[in-house]
């Protein structure tokens, strides 16, 4: 047995299993070419020694860390993060962070970069919702680890795996249209924010097509005090003049819902709200909300999948990878009525 001062070594796992040291390392790497019954011998081997691989050791020899690290440039949207973890989790991959706030200078970013490649890094991810990094930039700060960028401003020459707004946007347009909302009113999220906008743009661009007039707009931040503040300006500015209202995300739908209410108006009798992104909570409204959702973790699976086959070179193409957003029909939104 292992003496209690010191971790047990590949060694120790090979001796207990009575099988040779490359065994025990084919069966910590997963090789299919081990017998069924010996993989299970070393396996309880590894669970009564309680061994661990030591990660240093494996990295100086195959020159993989099996850590993927990501740079989220935007800290107030975290929905992504658990659905990275888990997913590069079960590829065999840790996932270190690096939470900065905007904006931050490119001398910032290739100090913090330099000092995370020194560690060894297979593979970067940035989520970058303002797209402010060039290819170049980009391919200069990583020092050719491979990288993708998760959600934003898609970039030329950069692989991303991004969510299509307009899609998104033309189907809550045509949910409206259907049930024969003529005149609607939008509280976009900042404009500064690639997905906002990109969604602003679609209700500007699409809306003529289904029928639909954008009598009102205003610029909200994406909180709930945001969305409630600008619905009481919309009402008491212009009246009932819509029959529905597209907010920029759920938290200021939430708002809107209080503050039309307040303003002596019925969701959806009246007024018809439609959020976006499917926050977990966004059911739990009163009335639920109709929203479109964004699936992180379809976004995470293929954004994780596409990194890791560029670290194995099997995948060279540079693309931008589109997910389609899906619309959730709740109670929120019913026939126009007036």
């Amino acid at each position: 047995m292992v003496a209690a001062n010191r971790h047990p070594t590949l060694h120790d796992v090979a001796r207990l299993a009575n099988v040779s040291h490359q065994t025990v390392s084919r069966v910590i790497n997963n090789s299919p070419n081990v017998a069924d019954d010996t993989r299970e011998r070393v396996l309880e081997a590894i669970r009564i020694l309680d061994y661990h691989p030591n990660r240093a050791a494996r990295s100086l020899i195959t020159g993989r860390s099996q850590t993927l690290y990501l740079v989220h440039l935007n800290p107030r949207f975290l929905t992504p993060l658990p659905a990275i973890i888990q997913h590069a989790d079960s590829h065999g991959y840790r996932v270190g962070l690096s939470m900065i706030k905007e904006p931050v200078s490119r001398e910032e970013l290739q100090g913090l970069l330099n000092e995370v490649s020194s560690r060894i890094v297979d593979g970067f991810l940035f989520i970058d919702p303002q797209g402010i990094y060039t290819a170049e930039e980009l391919n200069r700060f990583c020092r050719g680890v491979p990288y993708i960028q998760l959600g934003g401003e898609p970039v030329d020459h950069v692989p991303a795996v991004l969510f299509d707004q307009e899609q998104g946007m033309r189907a809550v347009l045509r949910h409206l249209a259907q049930l024969g909302h003529h005149k609607i009113a939008e509280i976009s999220g900042l404009m500064v924010n690639y997905d906002a906008r990109m969604r602003h743009r679609a209700v500007e661009a699409i809306a003529g097509e289904y029928g639909l007039e954008l009598v009102a707009w205003l610029e909200g931040d994406f909180t709930v005090p945001s969305g409630y503040r600008l619905t009481r300006q919309l009402l008491q500015k212009n009246g009932k003049r819509f029959t529905a209202l597209i907010c920029g995300n759920d938290l200021m739908a939430l708002g809107a819902l209080r503050a039309i209410h307040e303003c002596g108006y019925r969701v959806p009798n009246d007024i018809s709200v439609v959020g976006f992104d499917d926050e977990l909570i966004s059911s739990f409204f009163e009335p639920p909300l109709t929203t479109v959702k964004q699936d992180y973790d379809e976004q995470a699976q293929i954004g994780i999948e596409y990194l890791i086959n560029r670290i194995d070179k099997k995948d060279f193409t540079i693309e931008h990878k589109r997910i389609s957003p899906q619309l959730i029909i709740r109670s929120s939104t019913s026939k126009a009525n007036g």
